[in-house]
Order: C-alpha cells, then sequence, then structure tokens
C-alpha cells in the first residue's frame, strides 16, 4: 500500500530555467492522489509535474514490459554526459524508429501554438545536405528507417519533390511529410508528383473539424483548406494522418469526433499530442505549468467520449521506449461495428509487435489495412484471413515533454529523433528544449517563447 507522499520511482529531471540537471523523484501526491514528478533546483526552487492522473493507472502504464534494441552506432566520447552532449551517446538506450528532418524553417501558417516557432523567412535545406544527412542516418542504423519531412512548411521547399525522390531513391520506403496542407489543397498536382516521386503519406495538421477550435488554436478557420487537402491526398493515393495538437478546455471534448471523423473518411489514423511549452505558445493555453495532459487523462477520455467503444486498456503503452511517452490502439472497422485489434490478437502477441515503431505499420499492412505511423517489417497476425473486407485504422497518443516536465529517463529511452543536417541524432523532446534554434537570432528558448497575446 502506496501512502500519500511515498516515492514511486527515482529519476533525473532538468531545471527548467538553467537546465541543470536533477535528482528527481515520482511521488504520490498528498492531495488529490495524483501521480507527480517533483525536483530541486538550489537556484530556482523547487518543481513539479504531473505525471498520471491517479496511482492505478501510473503502475498499469509502468507495468508495460520494455523491449530495448540499442543504438547501433553513438558517439565515442562525450563531456558533460547525457543529456548536454546529445547525438546519440552511449548512455541512449533505444535506437531510431522514425527520424525526423526539418527541411525548411519557413512557413506560411504564422500559428499562435508552432513547436518549432516557425517564421515565414528562413533557410532551406539543399537538396545535397538532405542526402548527406540521410547517408548519415543509414549507416548508423545500418537501413533506412521510416523518415519524416518536416520544418516549418515542407511544401514551401522547392525542391520538395527531389528531396523525396533522392530519399526514396537511397531506399527509404515510408517517407511522410508534417504539413498543415495549404499548398496541397490548392495544387492538386502536387499530391500526385510528390506520390510519384515516392510519397507515402501526409501527417496534416488538424485540431478539430468545428470551426471554433481552429480560431481558438490556429487564430482562423482552416477546416476547408484541410478538407481539400484530405480530398487531393486521398485521390493521389496518398495516406492521411491527422495530427492533433490537444489544448485543454478547447478541443479535449472532441478527441473521439476526431476519430470518428477519420474513420468516415477511411483515413490512416489521428495521433493525438498535447500542447506543451515548446516553441511559441499563448500564455492562456497553458496557464499552470505544473499540470498537463497525460497518457493516463488521454485512456479516460477516449473511453468516456467513445462510451466504451475503446476501453482504457485498448490504447496500448508502446513497449519501445518509455510507456509513458505513447500509446497506439489499432481499431477493426465494419460496416456496423469498431473493434480494437488487443480483443481479437493476445495483448502479448500484439506488444511483440508494436516493440519497434519502425514496425508499426505493417502490423496492420498484413492485415490489408495500414496504420498512423511508420514501419517496414510484414509479422504475420494470421488475421487477414479471418477478417475479410475490414478496414483498419488507428489511435495514437505521443505524450510530449517540455522544460517543465523532462524526465530524462524517458528521453534516454526516445526512439523518435530528430535529424540534424550534419547527421547527428537528438530525441526529439529533447531537441525541442534544449538544442532547436530560434528561427529569428539562432539562439534557444528551452522554456519556449510564450505569446501574452494571439499572433495573428
Amino acid at each position: 500500500m502506496n501512502a500519500p507522499g511515498s516515492v514511486l520511482d527515482n529519476t533525473q529531471s532538468l531545471c527548467p530555467f538553467c537546465l541543470k540537471r536533477l535528482a528527481a523523484s515520482i511521488r504520490l501526491n498528498e492531495q488529490g492522489g495524483g501521480v507527480w514528478m517533483e525536483w530541486v533546483c538550489s537556484e530556482h526552487g523547487p518543481q513539479k509535474s504531473l505525471v498520471c492522473p491517479d496511482l492505478q493507472t501510473y503502475a498499469t502504464i509502468r507495468s508495460i514490459s520494455r523491449k530495448v534494441k540499442k543504438p547501433a552506432a553513438c558517439l565515442e566520447s562525450t563531456a558533460a554526459g547525457c543529456p548536454h552532449d546529445c547525438g546519440l551517446c552511449r548512455a541512449h538506450e533505444q535506437h531510431t524508429c522514425l527520424a525526423i528532418l526539418e527541411i525548411t524553417d519557413r512557413c506560411d501558417a504564422g500559428c499562435p501554438i508552432c513547436l518549432s516557432d516557425s517564421i515565414e523567412d528562413g533557410r532551406d535545406l539543399s537538396v545535397a545536405t538532405v542526402t548527406s544527412a540521410l547517408r548519415n542516418l543509414i549507416s548508423k542504423e545500418g537501413k533506412p528507417v521510416p523518415l519524416q519531412l518536416s520544418g516549418g512548411e515542407p511544401t514551401l521547399h522547392e525542391d520538395l519533390h527531389s528531396i523525396v525522390h533522392a530519399a526514396h531513391s537511397m531506399g527509404f520506403g515510408k517517407i511522410e511529410i508534417d504539413t498543415n496542407g495549404r499548398l496541397l489543397a490548392e495544387k492538386q498536382d502536387l499530391c500526385f508528383l510528390l506520390k510519384e516521386a515516392g510519397l507515402s503519406g501526409i501527417y496534416l495538421q488538424m485540431d478539430g473539424i468545428r470551426p471554433d477550435i481552429s480560431l481558438k488554436i490556429r487564430g482562423r478557420d482552416l477546416t476547408a483548406i484541410k478538407l481539400k487537402a484530405i480530398d487531393h491526398c486521398r485521390h493521389a493515393g496518398l495516406q492521411v494522418v491527422l495530427s492533433v495538437t490537444v489544448v485543454p478546455g478547447i478541443n479535449t471534448d472532441h478527441m473521439w469526433e476526431m476519430v470518428r471523423f477519420g474513420i468516415e473518411r477511411n483515413l490512416t489514423g489521428v495521433n493525438f499530442q498535447p500542447a506543451v511549452r515548446s516553441g511559441r505558445y499563448p500564455q492562456e493555453f497553458l496557464p499552470d505549468r505544473s499540470t498537463r495532459f497525460t497518457l493516463g487523462h488521454f485512456q479516460k477520455e477516449m473511453q468516456a467520449q467513445s462510451r466504451g467503444i475503446i476501453r482504457a486498456g485498448d490504447m496500448m503503452p508502446i513497449p519501445c521506449p518509455s510507456p509513458f511517452c505513447g500509446a497506439m490502439a489499432y481499431l477493426i472497422v465494419s460496416e456496423d461495428h469498431i473493434t480494437p485489434l488487443n480483443r481479437i490478437l493476445a495483448p502479448e502477441r500484439l506488444s511483440t509487435h508494436l516493440a519497434d515503431q519502425s514496425n508499426w505499420e505493417n502490423v496492420l499492412a498484413d492485415l490489408n489495412g495500414a496504420c498512423g505511423c511508420s514501419g517496414e517489417c510484414r509479422p504475420d497476425t494470421g488475421i487477414s484471413a479471418q477478417l475479410p473486407g475490414r478496414d483498419f485504422f488507428s489511435i495514437g497518443f505521443h505524450g510530449m515533454m517540455d522544460a517543465f516536465c523532462f524526465d530524462i529517463e524517458r528521453a534516454r529511452r526516445c526512439c523518435v529523433h530528430e535529424l540534424l543536417p550534419d547527421g547527428r541524432l537528438i530525441p526529439f523532446c529533447l531537441y525541442n528544449v534544449k538544442y532547436r534554434p530560434s528561427p529569428e537570432n539562432g539562439r534557444t528558448f528551452h522554456c519556449g517563447r510564450r505569446l501574452e497575446a494571439p499572433l495573428l
């Protein structure tokens, strides 16, 4: 029996203001029962961050066994130690399952909330720089891995077609772009050109199907643009995964609505990630830095909003990274039923398929469908023969970290890595906290750039 205030785990964190590495403890809160991470900086005082809404949920998530696959190549020597000279270092516990390469700083959206704090002007990577980085990635992993081309807004890069073609020619079989969809909505031929070059699909930023949600989060109603981009991509044969930024009090009550929308549109999946204090964000979105929307909250909301179609346990933590970093549910969709795959395939067996994120897509490709993530291998589940004519859909959750909740142990287990132009790999959340340069002046804003008024 864990008494309130008792220590459940020990880890390390960072001071959100000076980034000093500090000892941290995971405790059961004396009031309210939530599980919190707590740490103290001698200069900036005590900090705390919510890890899970209750002890039972925390214990269930933590019990997921991990499948470790170490990086094949790491930095030979480090000076300051993890996480202060990352690239990856020998302390890192997981290889790259998904590489994110930002090919431009430029963006045409100017959203009030933006993880990369993108602006209208900025640099583009040359095709030569991109191919050099990809060669470095292959040399470290031993083979191409799922690749996401990001920014900024990657469709603004005038050589995007050439970059996709070059990556595909190098053996990258799963290539997607992280996009706001504006140019794809305007230029249907661009979708066909990118598909022809080797693009697998798009990761479309879309926070809701209601105009008021778009107005509040993005500063304008982008619904029509998103719908047209979806139609153009589907006609071109591109997979579409919706990327939903979850802002408490704005769209947390509409997550199941996004799942139903994706299923009705025959999309590949939807991925939810909570707003964090990285890049830029309006103050009113995240007024209390000690609380946040966690995986435990997401599991409970999915069960409540779907009225039990999705149970909390159907959102299975991924055993490749820390189980608190992400979860997936695969849905079998027929005309009148939605059934989570884990109710047919034994959870232990499904967990084995999920153990390496680079396997995700083809878990379902083997089932005559596709999931919302990236992957190459084709495990034989035997389900496709049992369920002919069914479609499949994925729901994902990515528990992003910022400077105010940073857990170094989670970062060491990360398998989603930022690929830098020089070929180094850095865990994505760590890159946003410590290494991401501002597109305006090159400085890093590890606490993010808080907007006192909306950026319109």
